[in-house]
């Protein structure tokens, strides 16, 4: 084969108490593939959610702000139960939960 071209998401994770948080989940949707992963800002873990299209063409979603504050999800740990929804476990408290992702 011969490459058609080549891209790069720049992403900055680290954690000194474990692996749980700084891994990825990879959503293919049919046209995208969806890479989904916490990114710290201001010392919160943040949801983000960039897209590849089969063109090569990297696009930023808007960062899921909207979400409760106090969830830690595991994105390394998620899976794709659709087309277009991923299952995400997270931890609230000592509570074990799930959130449900879905792409338009």
């Amino acid at each position: 084969g011969k490459l058609q071209w080549s891209n790069v998401i720049h992403k900055q994770q680290y954690d000194d108490e474990g692996d749980d948080h700084i891994s990825f989940q990879l959503a293919n949707t049919g046209g995208q593939l969806h890479y989904i992963f916490n990114m710290d800002e201001k010392r919160t873990l943040l949801l983000n959610d960039f897209t590849l299209s089969p063109s090569g063409q990297i696009s930023h979603n808007p960062t899921l702000k909207n979400l409760d504050r106090g969830y830690e999800f595991l994105p390394k740990y998620g899976k794709q139960v659709s087309a277009t929804q991923v299952i995400i476990p997270c931890f609230f408290k000592n509570y074990i939960c799930f959130a449900k992702i879905e792409f338009n």
